[in-house]
């Protein structure tokens, strides 16, 4: 039987050689796990066998995948100059701005649309075989309706025509059960990716036992670290959750924090984590953001899972979203962690004070509370995160080593 390999040689092996042609393989993500390396591993392991292939976007702009694949050390520039790599733009409608794409849907809340340019661009592609990855059909679902899932039906017959491999990105958030059961039954291989939460996890540390002048050892405290490059030396927090209700800046801080940072996010707001990566003061962090919808409060658990500590985001100018706060805290499994309020919005008019805050959230002294405000409230725009201010942010990094450390 003819395959086509991933270049990930243990699924290759599950997959009896790699992707079965004219097929629908989906990536089962569930939420907090990235499934898209796995799809730009495939995708250049095709294009340095020869085949073409063909990217749906409909998450974000081609560049920022372009950007992402690059990230991991691989190049589509060549195969894209050589006319081997083609993006398929299904998102720069979404957003209403042109998109620089030599393929691109008009309108991509409408399924038939994409159907009919996906087969317009395997007519263009010419002979031979093509893969196609599709970046999100959590989009699908949530701009086209679960009906659109009827559509990937045509995808299928249009592969077979074509001579076509679709590699389909999938996460599961709390869809109906019916949707979940079609996307299983039209698809031909699912391949899920699940977090499971160790008892024993293995991290390199290390330990100050004895010094000599005017130090201190801390009998049993222990400092993960690593060695990066470029970086050298740096202690290592692998995981810090960055918490708060609906609209209280989450996002912002995760950005304006972070030296690199991804957002996944639908009609204007965030719904799945955001990660961001820090190396600031000798640290090296990695920032996860958790939604603040209550109907991803499920999710809150496993997201919180081997945190090492916890930046609560707060809207000082809301009181009544500070009860939300202490709930997904509890919900996060944050209790024991250590813990600092980023009160944002602080300059903003009725904004609450530390005090305030404190004393409505019943906060112990030993929990800090530290303000936060954009740069220039005249760039901050709806939806979009907002650049905080570089020393504020440090403040509450400071404020959570030291209280991790």
């Amino acid at each position: 039987m003819e395959t086509y390999a991933t270049s990930i040689p243990r699924l290759d092996s599950f997959l009896n050689g790699g992707l079965k042609p004219c097929t629908i393989t989906i990536l089962w993500a569930y939420p907090g796990i990235e499934n898209a390396p796995f799809a730009y591993q495939t995708l250049i392991e095709r294009l340095d066998s020869g085949d073409t292939c063909v990217y749906i976007n409909q998450s974000k702009m081609s560049k920022a995948v372009e950007d992402e694949i690059e990230h991991y050390g691989w190049s589509t520039k060549s195969h894209k100059e050589n006319e081997k790599f083609f993006f398929l733009d299904a998102y720069s409608s979404l957003i209403n701005v042109k998109s620089e794409e030599r393929f691109s849907v008009k309108n991509s809340r409408n399924p038939k649309e994409i159907t009919t340019a996906l087969d317009e661009i395997l007519d263009a592609t010419g002979s031979g075989h093509t893969l196609v990855i599709y970046d999100s059909l959590s989009i699908m679902i949530d701009h086209c309706g679960s009906s659109s899932m009827d559509e990937l039906i045509e995808w299928k017959k249009i592969f077979e025509k074509k001579n076509a491999t679709g590699i389909f990105l999938f996460t599961e958030w709390p869809y109906d059960e019916k949707v979940l059961n079609k996307l299983k039954l039209i698809s031909d291989a699912i391949v899920q990716l699940k977090a499971i939460e160790e008892k024993v996890i293995l991290r390199e540390f290390f330990i100050v036992s004895k010094v000599n002048w005017n130090g201190k050892t801390k009998k049993g405290i222990s400092v993960p670290f690593k060695i990066a490059a470029p970086g050298g030396v740096k202690v290592y927090v692998p995981k810090i959750l960055v918490t708060g209700a609906y609209n209280s800046g989450k996002s912002s801080f995760v950005h304006s924090a972070s030296t690199r940072a991804v957002s996944v996010d639908r009609v204007g707001t965030t719904i799945a984590l955001d990660h961001g990566h820090v190396d600031y003061s000798g640290f090296s962090v990695d920032l996860f953001g958790t939604p603040g919808q209550e109907r991803f409060d499920p999710i809150l658990e496993l997201l919180g899972g081997e945190s090492l500590g916890v930046i609560a985001m707060v809207d000082s100018t809301s009181p009544q979203s500070l009860a939300r706060v202490k709930d997904m805290l509890e919900k996060s499994k944050s209790a024991g962690l250590p813990v600092v309020i980023a009160a944002n919005k602080a300059d903003l008019e009725n904004a609450m004070n530390p005090d305030e805050i404190r004393e409505k959230m019943s906060l112990p002294m030993d929990i800090p509370i530290v303000q936060v405000t954009a740069e220039e409230l005249s760039k901050v725009r709806k939806g979009e995160p907002a650049k905080l201010k570089e020393d504020e942010i440090h403040t509450v990094l400071d404020a959570l080593f030291n209280k991790i450390i």
